[in-house]
């Protein structure tokens, strides 16, 4: 059993942040049908789905019918997005599915608005709903705490704090402004190399989570171990091909978690990776 899988439902995105990797697959957009086939399966190896690795998931055509697989499959779901459409769906707390929703704040700053309040409104009604009704979890994202002072961002967390109390949880850097909302701060990090010079050795120590306790899977159905892969250097194979199962008993997949289980990184492009590191 997996603790989480990344399902990236579209790698298309209303936005360009310069600190999420822009990634040079197609364009495209899972279809429904295809999503229930994957969500079948995972569902075998967990029920905690992050509807995330690039792109918006809020703008995808069938975003609600999504949810609505999700509901119906007991699954539980964090969507992960820059919060811009969220008027599109006025109803989204109705879905039992949701676990958590995060919004990435610092997206303002890429942003072509005439206020941050035409931003945080709807954000803040929808953590204050979703506080009122004990629906799901909302964490605000502040993820560069190197950019905080920037204007935009600025203003959003001046808005935060002129109306909530900030209130420490003990967890990393995490601060409680309401019953199941919060903010999260964090440093930045460096997305791993594409294409890493790295060649494959077993002298290279290290350990980390993707693989051993989850995976992500493309839009275009190819399965990674991590959502840091967001081009598909590690192609474990892909589900529109061959099942996960067979995925997960592949050579190359038991190579890879092995070698984390024993402290050791065993493919090229984890060893470029410096996020791993937070593990040692």
């Amino acid at each position: 059993m997996l603790k989480r899988a990344y399902i990236e439902i579209t790698n298309v995105c209303n936005l360009s942040c310069a600190f999420c990797h822009q990634n040079s697959r197609t364009p495209a957009f899972m279809s429904s049908e295809q999503f229930k086939s994957i969500l079948d399966q995972v569902k075998q190896v967990t029920s905690y789905l992050y509807l995330h690795v690039q792109g918006e998931p809020l703008l995808h055509p069938d975003f609600e019918e999504i949810l609505s697989i999700c509901d119906d499959a007991k699954v539980h779901v964090q969507l992960v997005t820059n919060g811009t459409l969220l008027n599109r769906y006025q109803n989204l707390l109705n879905h039992p599915c949701l676990r958590k929703i995060s919004i990435s704040l610092q997206s303002v700053e890429y942003q072509q608005i005439d206020s941050v309040s035409v931003y945080m409104d709807p954000i803040i009604e929808l953590a204050e709903s979703a506080s009122e009704k004990n629906s799901c979890f909302v964490e605000l994202r502040f993820w560069r705490n190197d950019q905080l002072a920037l204007t935009k961002t600025a203003e959003c967390l001046s808005i935060l704090h002129h109306r909530y109390v900030f209130t420490k949880t003990g967890r990393g850097k995490n601060d409680r402004i309401l019953p199941n909302v919060y903010v999260d701060f964090d440093n930045m990090f460096e997305w791993p190399n594409d294409s890493p010079k790295t060649q494959k050795t077993s002298l290279v120590h290290g350990r980390c989570h993707g693989g051993t306790d989850q995976i992500a899977i493309l839009v275009d159905g190819t399965v990674v171990p991590c959502c840091l892969d967001a081009e598909g250097k590690i192609n474990l194979g892909n589900l529109n091909e061959t099942p996960l199962a067979k995925i997960l008993q592949s050579h190359r997949y038991q190579e890879l978690c092995d070698g984390f289980r024993h402290g050791m990184v065993v493919e090229p492009f984890c060893q470029s990776c410096t996020f791993r590191r937070r593990f040692d």
